[in-house]
């Protein structure tokens, strides 16, 4: 079955074996809790108010400082960034660390680090912004306030466009004003004006005149030494720096301790909260909650030696179905593709599981995409090794047996079309004459056979679909909707499959065959179209009866819930009309054919490019071996990720819309899972 079958728990007994029941459960993790609805639970029974706020500020602190000893660590183990790299934890050490390690000290050493960090920083920059605003200005060698001290001098700094600079000097002259250029920068100049105090007025004339901009430094200190001062402190804040870093980089030992501490209180809030689901009396508890059917034989084992605890058992029925949790239970060939499935949305609890339908689909698809022998063993090779090498998380298991699996379809697709790394088969050595027999098409030269070839796969994909759509009514008692929505649909395709046939093997032929009239007449009068049906072959007209029922079929029913002729007619029609977007969905799957020329067309050219550059001299063997490797990993990369998003594409668009809807909830069963860590035994 692809969808477990599920059954309803409730769980109850004294009240003083709850949180033991409930860590028990966590353990196993076969039981999902259910959320208990106060008006549907028996008056007696209370809902305790559990705290969790404690807990919920331990793990944010926690959580605090793995991120921050995470930024030092100098050595990252590899992943692709994709899924969550887990680290594997002794039960003995997970024990020792829950129990003994001081993890609030560690984290409150991390909060300190952080704040210091930040404090550094801040300075810092105030420092770099400072220097920067203060360099232009360097020349000034004594405190400005000394100009102060005299009677009758004053003085201004100012900033000026480069342009008006020769403005200032002559207006300066013709006033009691020095004008000492400090210097000139991204065409702007830098002056302090030296000036008689009467004539300030007169200066900020001038300034307004040049576009200046007035500016005030700090005149107790020169600024030439300030610069110096920054430096220094500069200089001050980075061996600041360098302590905490080194500091950190130190702590960063502890953190996979503050990871498996973090797991264990994740695993006690989780309980917590189940607690709060759970309802009391003043002797009682009671718990409800979801299990695979098949677990229910280790669910009695696990609560065995609680004799005092009542499991009740039920089936869920009528609307309670629609709030049944899903697991997806598919044979392990189909299990990766469980990944696809999951893209789109889990099925609901009565639902078709789309999986094993797609899987071959989807595995063909993708090899079509790529039609290349050494293509797939590359895929098959790397599939296998990555996640043998990289710790991919459940998710990135499945993704690669299912590239796995679409790589061995490959390589048999590639062998048939005759491509091995861009190198048809009919062009290698005498020696290898053998395989020559194996390639049954080549893509390039006979495109349109290829996609006679991808439709024909398309058209059978589409009719599953609605099949499925149809047992699916059948199995829900809709004997009506199946016949008349679905299977009209069915004999419909069938019928123009059968009509076209003998013109589609003249079209892709390039010949008519010798029964086959290829001249179709303009207009479809009686007698025109008598001479027409006596020139069809029997099958083409048994087909042409079946699309014609179907259309009827179609136009007649296809409004049958409505009440009024008129509404049912518009219906029909728009129904009928449909066929042109059927004719849409088949033409998507020439999209196999595009990328399929596409990498053949791409590995032709980087084998093309190779031996132009066997022509370099002494470097001709290197430059053929980096081209040919980095050519074809480039080539598989990009169209390996073309081949899975289109293919995925025609499994959304074409194939889910005939029959599925999505919207399940997932199975998710309380259970020991941690966010950062795996309790194992280590082999070492």
């Amino acid at each position: 079955m692809a969808i477990a079958e599920m059954r309803k728990v409730l769980l109850t007994g004294e009240k003083e074996l709850r949180e033991k029941v409930i860590k028990k459960l966590r353990e196993k993790g076969i039981f999902q809790p259910l959320l208990l609805k106060i008006e549907k639970t028996p008056e007696f029974f209370q809902f305790p108010k559990i705290e969790t706020t404690s807990l919920q500020d331990v793990l944010n602190k926690l959580e605090q400082a793995i991120n921050f000893l995470g930024k030092f660590e100098e050595k990252k183990k590899f992943d692709l960034g994709l899924f969550p790299n887990k680290v594997v934890v002794n039960p003995q050490d997970y024990s020792e660390w829950v129990k003994n390690f001081k993890w609030d000290n560690v984290c409150q050493k991390c909060r300190s680090l952080e704040k210091e960090m930040e404090r550094i920083k801040e300075e810092t920059n105030s420092l770099k912004e400072e220097y920067i605003n203060l360099l232009p200005w360097k020349k000034i060698s004594f405190p400005l306030n000394k100009l102060k001290t005299s009677k009758y001098l004053d003085f201004q700094l100012t900033i000026l466009p480069s342009e008006t600079k020769t403005s200032l000097l002559e207006l300066t002259k013709k006033q009691t004003c020095y004008a000492w250029i400090m210097g000139e920068v991204t065409r702007k100049v830098y002056v302090l004006l030296i000036f008689l105090k009467e004539e300030r007025s007169r200066v900020e004339e001038i300034i307004h005149q040049v576009r200046g901009e007035k500016i005030n430094l700090r005149e107790d200190l020169a600024t030439s030494i300030r610069l110096e001062q920054i430096k220094d402190q500069g200089t001050q804040l980075k061996n600041e720096r360098k302590k905490i870093l080194n500091t950190a980089k130190n702590t960063t030992q502890e953190k996979i301790k503050l990871m498996t501490v973090y797991d264990h209180f994740y695993d006690l809030f989780k309980e917590r909260k189940v607690y709060s689901n759970s309802a009391i009396s003043k002797y009682t508890f009671y718990l409800e909650g979801w299990i695979k059917k098949e677990d229910i034989p280790a669910l009695k084992n696990t609560l065995k030696n609680f004799a005092e605890i009542e499991i009740i058992i039920k089936k869920p029925e009528g609307k309670e179905k629609s709030q049944v949790p899903v697991a997806l239970s598919n044979h392990k060939i189909f299990k990766p593709f469980e990944l696809i499935t999951e893209l789109y949305g889990l099925p609901r609890y009565m639902e078709i599981d789309p999986t094993p339908f797609m899987a071959p689909f989807f595995a063909l698809f993708f090899a079509l995409c790529l039609t290349d022998g050494g293509y797939g063993v590359l895929m098959v090779f790397l599939s296998f090794l990555i996640p043998r090498k990289v710790q991919v998380g459940e998710a990135g298991k499945k993704l690669f047996s299912l590239l796995f699996i679409s790589g061995l379809v490959t390589i048999v697709v590639g062998t048939v079309t005759g491509g091995i790394f861009g190198i048809h088969l009919q062009q290698v050595p005498a020696f290898l004459a053998p395989l020559r027999k194996l390639a049954l098409l080549n893509p390039m030269q006979e495109p349109m056979v290829f996609l006679v070839i991808a439709l024909a796969v398309g058209i059978v994909h589409l009719l599953l679909g609605i099949a499925l759509k149809m047992v699916d009514n059948i199995k829900k008692g809709k004997i009506g909707a199946a016949l008349l929505d679905q299977f009209s649909w069915i004999i419909l395709i069938i019928g123009l499959l059968m009509v076209v046939a003998p013109y589609g093997r003249g079209f892709f032929s390039e010949q008519a065959t010798s029964n086959t009239t290829t001249e179709l007449p303009l207009s479809l009068s009686p007698s025109e179209f008598m001479i027409l049906w006596k020139q069809m072959l029997i099958y083409s007209k048994v087909g042409l009866v079946l699309a014609i029922s179907g259309i009827i079929v179609l136009f007649l029913f296809s409004g049958r819930k409505s009440k009024r002729i008129g509404k049912r007619l518009a219906k029909g029609v728009y129904e009928v009309y449909g066929i042109m977007q059927l004719f849409a969905d088949i033409l998507s799957y020439s999209r196999l054919l595009a990328l399929g020329l596409a990498t053949s067309v791409i590995a032709t050219v980087v084998n093309t490019i190779a031996g132009m550059a066997g022509g370099i001299p002494i470097l001709g063997p290197i430059a053929i071996v980096c081209i040919l490797i980095l050519g074809h990993m480039g080539n598989l990369l990009i169209n390996a990720l073309s081949a899975f998003i289109h293919t995925a594409r025609l499994q959304f668009v074409e194939f889910f819309t005939k029959f599925y809807e999505s919207g399940g909830q997932r199975f998710d069963p309380l259970k020991s899972e941690g966010k950062y860590t795996v309790i194992r035994e280590i082999v070492r």
